[in-house]
């Protein structure tokens, strides 16, 4: 990050994603602002390619988290709460597996890029998830509102124990990194509670499947890309989760209309530009 420091188009990702003390997050309600404008934010640092709601609390990029309740962490961490009762933007494990907040009209071109858009049967059928993972996407689907992680796991079968509570959380990670099932954080009573994405988010899912992947890595770009500055491929796709070669190839088609410019970062490497953010 040192060599990146006085760079142009690394000073307006600062701002853009307010990793500086005069723009720096407050509260809820602001990182929910931060997150309709990047289109994308992980709660904790995830990846140098996506904006981050620690950082922007902080007003620092290269401010530590902490395991303390009472400190930046803690509340960060509290808003998933906040926003979840807004219902300020779609949650999930999307960015390297990490808990992500997604904005709502960016999340059908993040399902198309990321998600396993085929039902839990049929994933099944094919061996792709596990007895366990399906049995929690029955009860799940079965189900005609949100499951408390209690209730859920207590209706498919998982007894407690410390054995049974990492094969639990073993299942629902295998839902939750294909993004089956929904993560929500609307309840007073501070519990979280999943649903089945295809019930849960209908209208995104059908949006999500008319897309070619082409498609949503423009509309994913031209989402990300006002408040990124720049964009490095490669990177964006492998934290993203995302095929590499249709982002590149959509960096290339924003690059032939002189949207993006082709660039090298200070400490080598290639990258594209925005145009009004080169220096």
């Amino acid at each position: 990050m040192e060599e990146l420091r006085g760079w142009d188009p690394w000073v307006k990702r600062l701002e853009g994603w307010r990793q500086t003390p005069d723009r720096a997050v407050a509260d809820a309600p602001q990182a929910a602002t931060l997150i309709d404008a990047a289109g994308i934010a992980t709660v904790y640092p995830a990846s140098s390619e996506i904006a981050n709601l620690f950082h922007a609390h902080v007003g620092n990029p290269d401010a530590k988290t902490d395991s303390k309740w009472d400190s930046p962490s803690g509340r960060v961490y509290s808003w998933r709460w906040e926003l979840g009762r807004m219902g300020a933007a779609f949650y999930g494990s999307v960015v390297r597996k990490r808990p992500t907040f997604v904005s709502w009209p960016l999340l059908p071109a993040v399902l198309r890029l990321v998600a396993d858009l085929r039902t839990p049967d049929e994933l099944y059928d094919f061996g792709v998830i596990s007895a366990d993972a399906y049995r929690i996407a029955r009860v799940l689907d079965d189900a005609k509102d949100p499951v408390g992680t209690s209730d859920l796991r207590k209706a498919a079968g998982f007894p407690m124990g410390r054995e049974r509570s990492a094969a639990y959380h073993h299942a629902l990670a295998e839902l939750d990194t294909r993004l089956l099932i929904t993560n929500e954080f609307s309840s007073e009573e501070g519990i979280k509670h999943h649903g089945i994405m295809f019930s849960r988010h209908p209208d995104a899912v059908r949006s999500a499947e008319g897309l070619s992947m082409d498609e949503a890595a423009r509309i994913f770009l031209e989402a990300y890309l006002p408040t990124a500055a720049y964009v490095v491929p490669s990177i964006l796709a492998r934290h993203l989760r995302a095929p590499g070669a249709v982002i590149g190839q959509a960096v290339r088609a924003l690059e032939s209309e002189r949207r993006l410019e082709p660039s090298q970062l200070p400490g080598g490497g290639s990258c594209s530009v925005v145009g009004h953010a080169k220096a």
